[in-house]
């Protein structure tokens, strides 16, 4: 069996951008996850085991999950 070179692809320039956005938006969380403080809460087991069906639905953690739904309820406040 041989190994065989991938062949090489012309890449518009709206890929070319596309691409450095990506990677701009992860050199970015990363320096936001340096702020980020652990935080110890206490749930009821049946509403950890609805958050991580739901975190599982949208293919996140149950710490993402957690902090996007206290965002959103955040923003809906007005805060």
């Amino acid at each position: 069996m041989s190994i065989v070179k991938n062949p090489k692809r012309l890449r518009s320039v709206a890929d070319e951008r596309k691409a450095e956005a990506f990677i701009s938006r992860a050199q970015q969380s990363r320096s936001g996850r340096r702020n980020k403080k652990p935080t110890m809460i206490r749930l009821d087991p049946n509403l950890m085991e609805r958050i991580d069906r739901g975190a599982q639905q949208l293919g996140i953690s149950r710490s993402a999950f957690i902090a996007s739904s206290a965002s959103e309820k955040l923003t809906e406040m007005g805060l």
